[in-house]
């Protein structure tokens, strides 16, 4: 296991699996902003917190896991998924990008596959929703936790999946985006798609300020300056 995947180790459905301390930390702060203030029923705030950061758990290992499997049906490469406070990564044992058109599709599959696992996710949660009692007079606690586990995890998995499909590398519309400007411009394209990921970060980082959402806004600004550095490194290391 590579150092800086040190953290909780455990294997699902044959991957290597890790989950970094700082993860716990982000899903747990996701939470809490989405619940609003602590209200007179603290016990009550905290099981909630509890229980929608083990939603985001959930969440994010099955977009990674829809990576993982198409690695390793697609690919025939195993891979080990790496949870951290930036979400979540497939990290491949060895892999080699495919020429021409089908490459360039199998790799927009491997992107979109992450999302798509949460979308099917999320339906799942949705419609398994619709059978919790919610409005029993006589429904528990554990039936109310229940029914915003459902929620609260269908809602991570749409919100996951659609953020990923933006085209700002390295999340997976960052990915589709490449591939698709490396195959329309194969000696630009690199550059190209880093230029699109940077304005598109810069533009979702004006907005999430704007929105006051700024544990968001520093996520994008992460991957703008990361795009930066790679843009100026390609551009004046010629």
């Amino acid at each position: 296991m590579p150092p800086h995947s040190q953290g909780f180790s455990f294997s699902l459905f044959g991957f290597p699996t890790v989950i970094q301390p700082f993860f716990w930390l982000i899903a747990a702060l996701i939470t809490a902003l989405m619940l609003g203030g602590i209200d007179d029923d603290m016990p009550l705030w905290i099981a909630h917190v509890i229980v929608g950061m083990a939603g985001v758990l959930i969440a994010v290992l099955v977009h990674e896991l829809g990576h993982a499997l198409t690695f390793r049906h697609l690919f025939r490469t195993p891979c080990t998924i790496v949870l951290h406070g930036f979400g979540g990564m497939a990290i491949p044992a060895h892999h080699r990008r495919g020429c021409g058109f089908s490459g360039a599709v199998a790799e927009c599959f491997l992107a979109f596959s992450g999302p798509l696992a949460g979308f099917i996710l999320a339906f799942f949660m949705l419609w398994l929703r619709q059978f919790v009692p919610i409005g029993d007079e006589n429904a528990g606690l554990a039936t109310v936790l229940f029914h915003y586990f459902l929620w609260w995890t269908a809602v991570i998995s749409i919100f996951w999946g659609i953020l990923n499909l933006l085209p700002i590398y390295p999340m997976d519309g960052g990915h589709i985006a490449r591939e698709v400007c490396i195959f329309l411009f194969p000696r630009r394209g690199i550059e190209i798609s880093l230029v699109l990921s940077m304005t598109v970060a810069v533009l979702c980082v004006v907005l999430a300020f704007q929105f006051g959402h700024f544990i968001i806004a520093l996520f994008f600004v992460y991957f703008a300056y990361q795009n930066y550095q790679e843009w100026s490194a390609r551009l004046f290391g010629r």
